[in-house]
């Protein structure tokens, strides 16, 4: 029996299940692991957070008072404060307010802009 015999002789001596422990651990690795997707996953909404936040309302009610006094008052600055608040409002949830902060401070400040310089 020469060296390449060797390789490819069955050994009749040992049973079927006694493997190599290498090659055995190769034919075994399969994937074991569940999938999850987003239909299996139900999160509940669970507030952790002690922090005191401000309410949509309250943040509206802020943004459309910053966007009134700019009709009378430094208009570019104060309109542009009430039209970034009034974004801040609607990611709240007071969408009412919002909108009519960001249309308030955007008409004051064009008017600021466009009109009054010719007035």
């Amino acid at each position: 029996m020469g060296i390449n015999d060797r390789d490819n002789h069955i050994d009749e001596e040992r049973p079927l299940g006694d493997a190599d422990p290498v090659s055995s651990y190769n034919d075994r690795d399969e994937e074991t692991a569940a999938e999850i997707t987003a239909d299996d996953f139900r999160a509940t909404d669970v507030d952790d957070d002690d922090d005191v936040h401000v309410g949509g309302a309250a943040v509206g009610w802020i943004a459309l008072a910053l966007s009134l006094v700019s009709f009378f008052w430094l208009p570019v600055i104060l309109g542009a404060a009430g039209i970034i608040v009034g974004f801040v409002a609607r990611g709240r949830d007071a969408h009412t307010l919002g909108n009519i902060a960001i249309a308030a401070g955007a008409i004051s400040v064009l008017l600021a802009l466009f009109v009054r310089p010719f007035v």
